[in-house]
């Protein structure tokens, strides 16, 4: 990659830098930072150092990065500052259109305007249970809310809601019963809400349930009624990204209004506008997610280069989506959805793609692949293996869905049998595709779980690979060997955790996972026991999949040598069925199979850190488990207890 052709690309790396490290210092260290930076690089262009001047600049961007990242104080009247946990009655506005994440339960996100007849502000994340009014975005409600200051399950190396939460502005979130709602005013929806609804109407009346779901998650990003198994038959082809709205839909988009403009001999200046128009108007329809407004800001340029008849550069044109998109909303650079979309566009751009259809196509999707393989163990656990190969099959039918099912859409404004021929056509490729990827899915160990890399594996690696692309452009061999040294030392550092050898200690951690109980035991001789699960079940969260998973897996730990289950309410074994289906495990014991052979295990010293407690012995004991009655236990003991049964470890 040519950094001369390609400016923008050093001032987006530095403006993300910059937000990485907002939270290391003060506003004040930044600003000083910056005013050395201006000065610097005035001082170096008037002696005629432009190569120092251009370092200060980028130290400048970096400093303004940081600005831009921290976080601003809170307003005296903001509602976390109320005392919280407490119940209040609140008015606001709806600041999006509501989103249905369960057939009970939907998501609001509330702009508090007063709290108890006083004004107020601050963004509120609703979650009303039960079936609420009709309600849309902008429209002003009122309230009894109990709210609770946004917190996140806060166990070590995994992840954390709440910082989620507060990069995007929300500091409290908050229940209500969905009765209890009361809008305020009736405005008219939006007219970008309006066409979504009325196509996500069309596509139902038009298909059975569950391909009307995936129409609409291609077309719309709308994943609400998604049956649970083809959504996990296309997490585990490694084929999801079709139904995140990205570069790929918009590309289609773009390409067919492009294509019907000059089918129509429209000039290409008016087919260029016609189809930035189309574009932005499609953004606005879908919502403004990451992947979304990377895509449309670079077809956006693209197209504005035909309009002037210039070239288009891919790279400084993803570059300037980034910047545009990290100037407006910093905390985006955090999110997964920004991360996989801007990686695997890169990946793609600068990976030497041979010729020919089925090889270049293997070559995209393993680009893609490589270039997004970080982001997907950091914050997923995953590893496709068959998402390479899977990929010829899934995208040609998921564009050519998509394609018909744009025309189905528009039809369906203008004539409902014009638009059921459409959706009848588009109907077997649905099949087809729902097909590929529950056979893609099959696929023994088509998705492998492995602890997230840290810092060191991933910079190791993302220096490989940029060595390994430049000695492929220069082939000086003093590349070479670096490239593949770092990308070893990269395998090497990720790897560790799960073939670091037993250190011959005891640790116990009593995981976070809100009500519930949830312990891992990691033995002395490596192997692990795991005390019940969490919580999980029909509408409850899977603290089994969500929470208890992630930590084995960052541990290193892909087999349990036992799973126990001191009762069966869900709290405490709701998500034993995850546990079961994510990992190997060795021996079940509940309460009413507990062993009847003792098990002896040899452990070690006791400490604290932290919300979730470690416990480490080290002076010399023994730990059994049995089935009640047992003699009274000598030591240190942790006892869970059910009606019938306990376990006793001492």
């Amino acid at each position: 990659m040519n950094l001369n052709r390609t400016p923008l690309a050093p001032m987006a790396t530095a403006f993300g830098v910059g937000i990485a490290l907002a939270s290391l210092a003060t506003p004040d260290v930044f600003w000083i930072a910056w005013l050395i930076a201006v000065a610097a690089c005035l001082g170096f262009l008037a002696v005629g150092r432009a190569a120092l001047a251009a370092g200060a600049l980028l130290l400048g961007v970096a400093a303004t990065g940081a600005l831009r990242g921290g976080e601003a104080p809170l307003a005296a009247d903001h509602i976390r500052n109320a005392g919280l946990p407490r119940t209040l009655r609140v008015e606001g506005r709806l600041v999006t259109e509501p989103k249905r994440w369960a057939p009970d339960r939907t998501r609001l996100l509330v702009d508090i305007e007063r709290v108890e007849n006083a004004p107020g502000s601050g963004l509120v994340q609703l979650t009303a249970y039960g079936v609420p009014p009709p309600l849309t975005e902008g429209q002003r409600i009122a309230a009894p809310l109990r709210l609770h200051p946004a917190t996140g399950f806060r166990n070590p190396g995994t992840y954390d809601y709440a910082p989620h939460l507060a990069r995007e502005g929300i500091h409290v979130v908050a229940t209500a019963r969905a009765e209890s709602v009361t809008p305020l005013d009736d405005p008219a929806p939006p007219w970008s809400v309006r066409i979504k609804r009325e196509s996500i109407a069309a596509i139902s009346r038009a298909l059975p349930p569950a391909s009307a779901a995936l129409l609409a998650g291609l077309l719309l990003g709308d994943h609400t009624d998604l049956p649970r198994d083809v959504d996990d038959a296309f997490r585990r082809a490694g084929v999801y990204h079709v139904l995140a709205v990205s570069g790929f839909n918009v590309g289609i988009l773009a390409a067919s209004v492009w294509a019907l403009c000059r089918l129509l001999r429209v000039p290409h200046r008016a087919s260029a506008a016609t189809a930035i128009v189309v574009v932005i108007g499609f953004a606005l329809v879908v919502g403004p997610e990451p992947s979304v407004l990377r895509a449309v800001v670079m077809a956006v340029l693209v197209l504005v280069a035909t309009l002037l008849d210039r070239d288009a550069s891919v790279t400084n044109s993803l570059a300037l989506a980034a910047l545009a998109i990290l100037a407006v909303r910093p905390g985006d650079l955090f999110d997964p959805g920004f991360q996989l979309s801007f990686a695997a566009t890169l990946g793609i751009v600068v990976a030497p793609l041979p010729r020919g259809a089925i090889l270049g196509a293997l070559a995209v999707s393993a680009a893609a692949q490589l270039a997004v393989l970080p982001v997907t163990l950091t914050h997923f656990n995953q590893l496709s293996t068959i998402g390479v190969v899977a990929n010829l099959g899934v995208v040609p039918l998921a564009g050519l869905a998509t394609v018909i099912g744009l025309v189905a859409v528009a039809l369906s404004f203008l004539s409902e049998a014009l638009a059921a021929v459409a959706f009848d056509a588009v109907w077997p490729i649905l099949l087809a595709l729902r097909g590929v990827v529950a056979l893609a899915a099959r696929v023994p160990d088509a998705v492998v779980h492995l602890p997230a890399p840290g810092w060191i594996a991933v910079a190791c690696y993302v220096a490989g690979l940029t060595l390994l692309l430049a000695w492929r452009e220069s082939r000086r061999p003093g590349v070479l060997l670096p490239g593949a040294l770092l990308l070893a030392v990269a395998v090497g550092a990720a790897a560790w955790p799960l073939v670091r050898p037993a250190d011959g200690r005891l640790r116990l951690t009593i995981l976070d996972v809100g009500q519930g109980d949830a312990i891992v035991v990691e033995l002395p001789d490596g192997r692990t026991l795991l005390v019940d699960s969490g919580s999980g079940g029909p509408m409850r969260l899977d603290a089994g999949e969500r929470v208890v998973a992630p930590f084995l897996w960052n541990r290193g730990i892909l087999r349990l040598a036992a799973m126990a289950v001191t009762h069966d309410d869900s709290d405490h074994a709701g998500g034993a069925a995850s546990v079961r289906r994510l990992f190997s495990i060795d021996e079940e014991w509940t309460a009413a199979s507990l062993p009847l052979v003792p098990r002896r295990f040899r452990g070690t010293r006791r400490s604290r850190s932290g919300r979730a407690t470690r416990m480490v012995i080290r002076t010399p004991a023994w730990w059994r488990v049995w089935p009640k009655p047992a003699p009274r236990p000598i030591g240190p003991t942790v006892t869970a207890r059910s009606s019938s049964r306990r376990t006793v470890r001492r």
